[in-house]
């Protein structure tokens, strides 16, 4: 039985889509020197010009290139024809005429003729109706799921034990902080070079039905977790591939949340062919298991082994306990939290807090914050976390930080370390109170993040691509994560899809920034609040380095960095801000964007909405 709905001309195109898709998201998220337009501003006709033209096989690092192993199984599942291939990377690689390559393979999608069976098209309906059900049950899901009375209750248990003011009247009755218009500076140079993009839809994408659209996506996305699965079974659904269908998404005009439908429906039906085989049918050949059945109704692709992609991850990752006092670490654990565990998602999110007053301070950050993730909290170090923000507490209690905040002098002493002057002595002894407690901590989140990257590398989270969240020294974690994710020899690249660090105790100088950004496919943000004076006082007189990324953008290409000041009252407040940050951010969006009203704007459009810099 055909495998595909499309023709062989249809799948050589859907592969040439996927191609630039994935050269264009490797250059807007990991931007190297090459200056890039979005697609729908590049020149098309005569205006264009094909002089800026590389050769793939010129540039290794490239993820169209063939050392990245992520273009060939792709073309190899399509049934591209193997002359075929060499052409389809250098086409990808081109950095002008691109748009005019888009246009023209969504163009071949898009037609039809009189030999196409009504079995297709009834397949391809199917298919639509299947998605669009998924997307109902994940949405009726999300509804159930929010609980915003037990969000407020926890804002204003901790509000109370860090002594902040009460303000639930100012927020929104979903217990929201109110979307407010911040004081702002008109960020011209967004990444360095005067450079902006923010990808949209593509014209001829509009000849496309939505669902011969989904049709095509769906068989891409077959095609980035089947061949894996089939061919040794140790790769995984690679984050980078996801980034290029969040991309193609974009370009094709369809919903993320459709996209994810799809996910659901491969791995579910996956999961079910799985139960059902022999152990003699895992001796086939690759891809022989996958062409055993077609798209009937709103059935997916199925056959081959899930254990590569979710086979045990769940207990794998919520298991992990068992690695404690490893790395001199008293305490490493995954916690399942959010509704999606052993229901068939194919991406994962591991948050991570770093700011603890009570062991509730881990999990409940993160409670009535939902996405589409399989989705777990790392616990780590509770007693040293808890014993540091104590002393913390103690030190902001003391007559020297209580006069400096009468006096409204914590600013001044802030604005003193951003300009690399001495501390005043009386303040650098008040702060010995916490030094030794942070210097544990910050030693002890090292290791974790290098625990962190070993787990990854391991494949504990099932092989599927993982998004990173973490504020104060969970962000720390991560990107100590990162660093030895670069450092560990292999292809760590395909690990981590997206990165949202919110205040850092991370050195911008003497740190390995760039490295780590190679080590997230997709977005990469950094959220600041420039009056941090906790942050910048007490865990800079520590670190003594200059500059912090939880005060200051870091100015690297590739790394968006949110301005959060007006939304942040303090550090502590992360604990129970972070949710509401996430949530403007849309860290779904293929785009940067940040939502502080009501209709969220493209990055281009944000001038009066609040500090984004995208460097």
């Amino acid at each position: 039985m055909e495998i595909s709905l499309l023709s062989s001309t249809q799948k050589y195109a859907a592969s040439a889509l996927f191609a630039v898709a994935l050269h264009h998201s490797q250059l807007h998220q990991t931007r190297p020197t090459t200056r890039l337009l979005s697609l729908e501003e590049e020149p098309i006709g005569e205006g264009a010009s094909n002089s800026s033209t590389i050769s793939v096989s010129d540039f290794p690092h490239l993820w169209i290139h063939d050392n990245s192993g992520l273009l060939l199984p792709v073309f190899r599942f399509m049934e591209v024809e193997d002359q075929a291939w060499e052409g389809l990377k250098e086409t990808a690689g081109v950095s002008t005429q691109a748009r005019h390559h888009v246009g023209s393979f969504m163009t071949l999608l898009s037609e039809t003729n009189d030999e196409v069976s009504s079995g297709i098209r009834e397949k391809e309906l199917a298919l639509l109706k299947a998605v669009d059900a998924t997307m109902l049950s994940m949405e009726s899901s999300l509804v159930l799921s929010e609980d915003s009375d037990k969000s407020c209750d926890y804002e204003t248990h901790c509000r109370q034990r860090c002594a902040y003011p009460d303000t639930t009247t100012a927020t929104d009755p979903n217990g929201r902080i109110p979307r407010t218009t911040p004081n702002i500076s008109n960020n011209e140079d967004v990444d360095g070079s005067g450079f902006r993009f923010f990808e949209k839809p593509i014209e001829e994408g509009k000849l496309l039905s939505e669902e011969r659209k989904l049709t095509v996506l769906y068989e891409l996305l077959s095609s980035c977790v089947a061949d894996y699965v089939t061919d040794g079974g140790s790769k995984g659904y690679d984050a980078r591939h996801r980034v290029a269908l969040r991309l193609l998404a974009t370009w094709l005009n369809v919903k993320w949340t459709k996209m994810e439908a799809m996910e659901i429906i491969v791995a579910c039906n996956l999961i079910v062919r799985l139960k059902n085989e022999d152990a003699e049918q895992f001796g086939k050949s690759k891809n022989d298991k996958w062409k055993q059945a077609g798209i009937i109704g709103a059935s997916a692709l199925t056959g081959g082994s899930l254990v590569a992609l979710t086979g045990a991850a769940g207990a794998g990752l919520a298991g992990s306990r068992t690695v404690i006092r490893i790395e001199d670490l008293d305490e490493f654990e995954f916690i399942q939290t959010g509704l999606y565990h052993n229901q068939g998602r194919l991406a994962v999110g591991i948050l991570i807090s770093g700011i603890a007053f009570e062991e509730e301070d881990f999990l409940r950050p993160w409670e009535n914050y939902n996405d589409n993730l399989e989705r777990y909290v790392l616990k780590w170090e509770s007693k040293n976390l808890i014993a540091l923000n104590a002393g913390i507490m103690e030190w902001i209690t003391s007559k020297v930080a209580s006069n400096l905040l009468q006096g409204g002098a914590m600013l001044t002493v802030l604005s003193t370390l951003l300009a690399e002057e001495p501390l005043p002595a009386a303040l650098l002894a008040a702060s010995d109170l916490i030094d030794s407690a942070w210097a544990i901590v910050v030693d002890r989140s090292d290791k974790a993040g290098k625990l962190l990257a070993e787990l990854l590398i391991s494949g504990l989270q099932g092989h599927r691509p993982v998004t990173l969240v973490g504020f104060s020294l969970g962000a720390r974690v991560i990107l100590k994560c990162l660093q030895c994710l670069a450092e560990t020899q292999g292809d760590n690249a395909g690990l981590v899809e997206r990165v949202v660090l919110l205040g850092a105790p991370i050195p911008i100088k003497d740190e390995k920034w760039e490295d780590a950004r190679k080590m997230v496919a997709g977005r990469f943000v950094n959220v600041y609040h420039t009056n941090d004076w906790t942050l910048g006082i007490i865990f800079r007189a520590s670190v003594l380095s200059t500059g912090l990324a939880g005060i200051q953008p870091v100015q690297l290409r590739g790394i968006e960095n949110v301005d959060a000041t007006e939304y942040v009252e303090g550090h502590s407040s992360y604990l129970w801000m972070t949710k509401e940050i996430l949530r403007q951010l849309d860290v779904d969006n293929y785009n940067a964007i940040f939502r502080t009203t009501q209709q969220a704007k493209p990055l281009q459009d944000q001038t009066k909405q609040t500090n984004i810099v995208f460097i």
